[in-house]
């Protein structure tokens, strides 16, 4: 019992650093949010912009743009509220995922994810809708 709450205070204070360095370098970020220390947001020339009660998991990767070719002007990659993305999940740039929805393990998301459903696969499709309750 006395491991597990000193793990979980442990990966909490991991996360505030993670939060607090993304923010440092650009990043907006909002209240709440847990990023593995294994999550990678590349921000060197584009934007990124994550909601409230997100969860990034380790071996993620957040692009804010393309090495091959210029980003487009206002191109941004949107992450909004309540959004769950897992292991070594990839989100390309330019791409929005909708509230509550979630990212499957492995997925690489390279269009526009609405609102309330799970995606997974690659590139990155629907499977189910999700409650709004839920």
């Amino acid at each position: 019992m006395l491991a597990r709450r000193i793990r979980s205070n442990l990966a909490r204070l991991i996360s505030f650093f993670s939060v607090n360095y993304y923010r440092l370098m650009g990043v907006k970020i909002g209240k709440g949010n847990y990023i593995s220390l294994g999550a990678h947001m590349d921000v060197r020339r584009g934007k990124i912009s994550i909601g409230n009660h997100v969860s990034i998991s380790n071996g993620c990767y957040i692009l804010s743009h393309t090495g091959y070719r210029p980003i487009k002007e206002g191109q941004e990659t949107v992450i909004e509220d309540n959004v769950r993305i897992f292991v070594s999940s990839v989100i390309l740039p330019g791409v929005r995922i909708g509230q509550n929805s979630i990212v499957g393990a492995g997925s690489v998301v390279m269009k526009d994810i609405p609102p309330n459903v799970m995606v997974m696969g690659n590139p990155a499709r629907v499977v189910s809708h999700l409650d709004e309750k839920n």
